[in-house]
């Protein structure tokens, strides 16, 4: 079971945005990546990370400093 624990919204006016998960079962956080009309289009898992560094991964993303390439390549 997983539950949504932040939204954070990409700076560039693009309209996508990303979500912070986190898996209780497993004890893991991930992130989920959406366009902007709300359609998935990447996953990335954090085995062993802490919460505090997912949800920094998930800011620089939306500061523009953090690229994922399914979406930039």
């Amino acid at each position: 079971m997983d539950r949504k624990l932040s939204t954070y919204y990409a700076d560039d006016e693009s309209g996508s945005y990303c979500e912070v998960h986190f898996n209780f079962k497993d004890e893991y956080a991930f992130l989920e990546y959406y366009d902007n009309s709300g359609k998935k289009f990447f996953h990335e898992e954090f085995p062993n990370k802490s919460l505090v560094y997912v949800e920094n991964a998930a800011e620089n993303w939306a500061l523009g400093i953090k690229k994922i390439e399914t979406l930039y390549g």
